[in-house]
């Protein structure tokens, strides 16, 4: 069966366009990245370059509108842009950069002072963003903030916020600007007591400290076209006595809950706008068993395996039919939550049928051994990861609140 999406005559010559640019502005000593961790500093830099490029032409975040720096593009030529940056292994954005997220709780709360302040540089490239929603005690259950944003009360136009954030950022450590979920009354009933703030992330008293873990992301994080926009390393961010003008507060302040929930649907794998999201490993999981002689001559001296092989065809092509309902805007409410779910728990299954079919070559990034630049090595780590933008169980709640039936 051909799931495939061809381009019609208007989409084939928006890609002519696109190539030609990309002929032109991408660097051609750009190296392919599996493994964040292991990205060069002038290799991070060239990416950075370019991903301003994207945001003066518009296409770093294409459906976004014009007025703000976005593109203006409908899907359907998003889907090209996506597509033909694919072909040579970029993804939007090219490197981490949670924007991607904070941007629509902007566009949603901000005042429209906001909007033109904050949005521009986000959508051109020009300042890095960080998500602080994760503490020691607020993970899944995100109202649970124990990070404080209070008013200052010698200035009341001022918030000293103090606290503790986790798992946090990526490489390299430090952005131009970090969104914080805080607890701004301590009186308050909980989901009426938070306010969100898009800070800089100089202020004094801001301290960010590595933190060294196993894996780079989830399952579907690294199964992209790309590595170079996963977290890899994350952070401990530290708040003590942090002064915010009130300018930096998005929507009113005890909003918070509401402003977060517009960044969940997107994280929660809503408002794709167009992106039809392939599973990259998967294409290359199938390809090997295809071409490579001694997977092949695995999968023929042991035709069990074939059924490893089928369930991962399967699976991936399950989970490109979500993405494209979803970016068609035929999901519904449910539809986010139930492709992250799916997404997610496919990944763990991926690697074990891997594993089968792969054997050690599965579990190796040496240069000698290791197949498709190590990237089915990245997804054995990472197939244990569920965590990171929402726990299945956090989805499942998403659904059945979706359809109306309760937890």
């Amino acid at each position: 069966m051909d799931f495939s999406l061809d381009y019609t005559e208007k989409q084939e010559s928006f890609a002519v366009e696109v190539r030609k640019w990309l002929d032109e502005n991408l660097p051609d000593d750009l190296i392919p990245i599996r493994d964040v961790c292991k990205m060069s500093g002038d290799q991070w830099l060239k990416r950075r370059e370019f991903t301003k490029k994207l945001g003066r032409k518009g296409w770093l975040y294409p459906g976004y509108p014009r007025e703000y720096g976005g593109g203006g593009l409908t899907p359907e030529y998003t889907y090209v842009l996506v597509e033909e940056l694919s072909a040579r292994e970029m993804a939007l954005p090219p490197l981490y950069d949670m924007g991607i997220l904070a941007s629509p709780a902007i566009l949603a709360f901000g005042t429209e002072e906001q909007k033109q302040r904050m949005l521009p540089p986000m959508f051109k490239g020009d300042v890095i963003t960080w998500q602080l929603f994760t503490e020691p005690e607020a993970g899944t259950d995100a109202a649970n903030q124990q990070t404080n944003a209070l008013r200052s009360s010698r200035e009341k136009d001022y918030f000293i916020i103090s606290g503790h954030k986790v798992f946090v950022g990526s490489f390299p450590s430090r952005p131009e600007q970090m969104y914080v979920l805080t607890r701004s009354d301590l009186d308050a009933p909980r989901h009426q007591n938070l306010s969100s703030f898009v800070i800089p992330g100089d202020l004094p008293g801001i301290k960010v400290l590595p933190l060294d873990l196993f894996t780079l992301s989830t399952f579907p994080a690294v199964s992209g076209v790309t590595g170079a926009n996963v977290e890899g390393v994350k952070h401990s961010v530290f708040f003590d006595d942090v002064k915010v003008h009130e300018s930096c507060l998005i929507g009113k302040e005890g909003q918070g809950w509401m402003v977060t929930n517009a960044t969940l649907e997107v994280e929660h794998g809503g408002g794709r706008g167009g992106v039809v999201r392939k599973n990259y490993m998967a294409e290359k999981f199938l390809e090997i068993c295809k071409t490579d002689p001694v997977i092949s001559r695995r999968l023929k001296n042991n035709p069990e395996l074939t059924d490893s092989v089928v369930e991962i065809y399967i699976g991936s092509q399950v989970e490109r039919l979500l993405n494209m309902r979803n970016a068609d805007g035929k999901g519904a409410a449910y539809g986010g939550p139930q492709l992250a779910l799916y997404s997610k728990m496919f990944g763990t299954r991926f690697v074990s049928h891997m594993a089968r079919v792969l054997g050690p070559y599965a579990y190796t990034q040496d240069e000698k051994y290791a197949l498709a630049e190590g990237i089915f090595e990245v997804g054995q780590r990472c197939g244990i990861c569920l965590a990171p933008g929402g726990t299945p169980e956090a989805y499942k709640i998403g659904i059945s609140r979706a359809l109306g039936i309760g937890r």
